[in-house]
């Protein structure tokens, strides 16, 4: 049973992407939550858009950039809410903008960048979750969470009939590739247990994900914002491959993380919390 440690962890670490391509993103993920908000509390979501807008407008304070630069058609037919010149997409380039360090009033430029690994996630951890705050702003923390909550599972529902799985893929390469990347990337450090070629643990000590969400002294919130999604019940059902935790670093002082192939093991016994914190010690 091979285990090995990594500390992998560096928020200096600078990743290449395309900065109009995470502000899409972001703008289709946040259109997608108002699109089913608007279908299961019609009433909610004025109030909902008004909570998101305020926030970002204490956020962005006086930082103005190009916004005229950054053009939806690309992604125009897949919105339902979002449109061109709105204050929320408006609102939603600036902070992100903001967060990756562009340039004040400068264009934003469809090409490559490099960003480190910190902006990157205060960029887009930070900003899901003030959408999860603003429903936490007019509804309270639990009703907040629990509209979300049902939210989040239409989109997986949605993210799951897109997905195309790879049956020929087995937990041990798929987890080989996913170190390689972490340490690439500087994600954070980690240990895992390889109990076999189907069924491994992980422990993380430092995840670039609480790095920039802590600061918000908000566990809750963070937690629903960012991890949350790989723990409903939707984000198993269409991969062979599935995931299941028992705490993460917003509640507690590690993250473990079973991942099994379900053709292979009948939903195994979880590691305890004791086990996952000495693996990688000895």
């Amino acid at each position: 049973m091979e285990e090995k440690y990594y500390k992998c962890y560096n928020a200096d670490a600078l990743l290449g992407f395309n900065p109009v391509d995470r502000i899409r993103d972001h703008i289709k993920r946040t259109d997608s939550i108002i699109k089913y908000l608007i279908e299961l509390q019609k009433d909610v979501a004025p109030d909902y858009v008004e909570a998101l807008v305020k926030r970002l407008l204490s956020l962005i304070n006086d930082y103005k950039i190009d916004t005229n630069s950054f053009n939806l058609k690309a992604i125009a037919k897949e919105l339902s809410y979002l449109k061109q010149g709105d204050l929320l997409t408006d609102l939603i380039i600036r902070y992100i903008a903001k967060e990756l360090g562009l340039p004040e009033k400068s264009k934003i430029k469809s090409e490559s960048a490099e960003f480190t690994n910190l902006s990157r996630a205060k960029a887009s951890e930070g900003f899901s979750y003030y959408r999860v705050k603003a429903f936490t702003d007019i509804l309270g923390k639990k009703d907040g969470i629990k509209l979300y909550s049902k939210i989040l599972s239409l989109i997986v529902k949605d993210m799951n009939n897109s997905m195309k799985i790879n049956e020929n893929d087995i937990i041990k390469a798929r987890g080989e590739r996913s170190v390689k990347r972490w340490c690439k990337v500087g994600a954070g450090d980690f240990c895992f247990k390889i109990f076999d070629d189907n069924k491994i643990l992980y422990r993380f000590d430092k995840c670039v994900t609480h790095e920039a969400l802590k600061s918000f002294n908000d566990p809750d919130v963070a937690y629903i914002a960012s991890c949350f999604i790989g723990d409903i019940e939707e984000y198993n059902v269409s991969d062979f491959i599935h995931l299941r935790r028992t705490q993460t670093l917003h509640h507690g002082d590690f993250c473990d993380e079973l991942y099994w192939d379900s053709r292979v093991h009948n939903n195994p016994e979880q590691p305890s919390l004791e086990y996952a914190r000495k693996i990688g010690k000895t």
